[in-house]
């Protein structure tokens, strides 16, 4: 009995942070500043990128410390989010062979919001191409991905 009550508060939860399905993916959007297709290449390839807030990527550039990257918390991807309900979070995807990091633009027909939240801290996979500028950050869009979300605590345990 205790446990259908717990997973029936988790449930409800879940619900109230997330909201329902109507904002899985984001909305399309203006792009502040023109893009000149000419200063990427077309596509990009990723490799074992890792999915991370914008803060920790920024701190991971600035001090060369690559272990930010990995301990990074998930409430980091909220940090100056003034409204959850209504702004996406900042995720960024860290290139960490080419240390860069790019924002990512979730659509409806390829990457959503939700699959980056549930791969926080883990890896991706893919190809994508560069499709704008916020700010100084390139945007990319994926058209092939594979996440491969971060190890729980303890999986590990038992190995040797």
């Amino acid at each position: 009995m205790k446990k259908i009550f717990a997973s029936i508060l988790s449930l409800a939860f879940l619900f109230s942070t997330i909201g329902f399905v109507e904002n899985v993916y984001a909305e399309e959007e203006a792009v502040e500043e023109e893009y000149d297709e000419d200063e990427e290449e077309e596509e990009l390839e990723f490799t074992s990128a890792i999915i991370t807030a914008l803060t920790c990527a920024e701190e991971a550039q600035e001090t060369g410390e690559f272990d930010v990257l990995s301990s990074c918390p998930p409430h980091a991807a909220w940090e100056g989010v003034k409204d959850i309900y209504e702004e996406n979070p900042k995720i960024v995807i860290y290139d960490v062979t080419e240390d860069e990091y790019y924002a990512v633009k979730p659509t409806k027909d390829g990457i959503y919001w939700s699959d980056l939240l549930e791969g926080f801290g883990g890896s991706i996979d893919g190809t994508a191409e560069p499709v704008g500028k916020e700010g100084e950050l390139v945007v990319i869009k994926f058209t092939e991905f594979e996440i491969t979300p971060k190890p729980k605590p303890g999986f590990f345990k038992g190995c040797l």
